[in-house]
């Protein structure tokens, strides 16, 4: 789960990560060996976060909204939603 500079993560990765339900973490990086002994034994639950980001959908839309009209109005809100309803 890395990204070209290696700080920020797609928030689809994340995502995924929610459900690694294997918990291998990172099984190619140079420190696979420091973070073995915190690998869970035991299987995780499936968590359906699209339930939850379905729920919050319309919250998220307004937050969008009140942002980009009072913080950055030379964007406009109605396409950036767009754009984002786009990434699914």
């Amino acid at each position: 789960m890395s990204s070209d500079c290696g700080h920020h993560q797609n928030p689809g990765k994340i995502l995924q990560a929610i459900n690694d339900t294997l918990d291998k973490g990172n099984s190619f990086g140079f420190d696979r060996e420091i973070f073995q002994k915190d690998e869970s034994k035991q299987l995780r639950p499936r968590i359906e976060y699209e339930t939850y980001l379905q729920s919050g959908r319309q919250v998220m839309k307004e937050e969008i909204k009140d942002y980009f009209i009072n913080h950055q109005p030379e964007i406009s809100w109605t396409d950036f939603w767009t754009k984002c309803e786009q990434e699914q």
